[in-house]
């Protein structure tokens, strides 16, 4: 009767994986779709496109590798209560799973499960929590970011301070208990900072900047996108939330916000497709020179 019940639930959840994958993809589509009818905003994309400034260019592909950097170290904190794994090890664990989660059904969640089950001895249950943890963490922080935007336009003080305000709560690092929480909030926090910038200097590159503040609200908001259990990293939605936000937030068009969001998910693939892969081949050796904990 049990594993009954465990096959039944395996099956709905590839399924709802399976039309999210479908769901996100359409979505995707019409929004390109709906930007292609704006042909003149469009072409001076394209335009801009084709000349990027190589220093900021430089700096977008950076920030993927040092967000990466940063998610490696906020899992090797949380996950040093169970286990000690090498940062190494954990970087290329991250990078590989960041790569296999572009892949429909989110396998890289999965594999990290099973890797540290095999590898490490830690129970699933264990690392789930550090998934779970992680993903609270990142609606926190994306929350916080959101409500200083909207308290300091009210003060009429700068918009960039809102960058700083999760680490306000880092005066809960007096109780010992709360002290590693704090840690990977200001990692985190981090990494929603570099996102922010991300999305400002992709506004850049095609030609239609927008102001920090906007940006903030785009990294915030598609980052709870991306944290969608059925989407793969927001397939369609990011593109649709971008596109419809942006007028909103600057005087750029839905099209300009849709082909942003493109061109951020080609540089994430640009930077992830090889440190992924190769990731993926040194596990994959260290699998095989280390025997594996009971």
């Amino acid at each position: 009767m049990i594993e009954t019940l465990a096959v039944e639930q395996t099956s709905r959840r590839y399924w709802l994986r399976l039309a999210g994958l479908a769901f996100g993809a359409l979505c995707l589509v019409a929004a390109v779709m709906i930007a292609a009818r704006e042909g003149d905003q469009l072409e001076a994309t394209f335009v801009a496109l084709r000349n990027p400034p190589p220093t900021l260019a430089i700096l977008v592909i950076g920030s993927v590798a040092i967000g990466v950097l940063l998610t490696a170290t906020l899992f090797q904190i949380l996950t040093r209560r169970f286990a000690v794994i090498p940062f190494s090890e954990m970087f290329a664990l991250i990078a590989a799973s960041a790569l296999a989660n572009y892949l429909p059904l989110k396998p890289g969640l999965l594999g990290r499960v099973a890797y540290h089950r095999v590898r490490h001895g830690i129970r699933a249950t264990d690392t789930v929590r550090t998934i779970f943890e992680a993903i609270a963490l990142s609606g926190l922080v994306a929350s916080v970011f959101l409500l200083a935007v909207f308290a300091l336009r009210r003060l009429a003080l700068p918009p960039e301070w809102a960058l700083l305000a999760p680490g306000l709560l880092g005066c809960l690092g007096i109780s010992p208990r709360l002290r590693v929480f704090v840690l990977v909030l200001v990692v985190r926090q981090a990494e929603f900072a570099l996102i922010a910038f991300r999305y400002w200097a992709v506004f850049q590159l095609i030609g239609a900047p927008v102001e920090v503040e906007a940006a903030i609200v785009l990294a915030s908001v598609n980052a709870i996108a991306t944290l969608l259990p059925f989407v793969s990293n927001g397939l369609g939605i990011r593109e649709w939330l971008t596109g419809v936000m942006t007028p909103l937030l600057s005087a750029d068009t839905f099209s300009q916000g849709v082909v942003a969001e493109l061109v951020h998910r080609v540089v994430e693939l640009i930077v992830l497709a090889p440190l992924g892969l190769a990731s993926i081949a040194v596990l994959v050796r260290k699998t095989r020179q280390t025997p594996a904990k009971k």
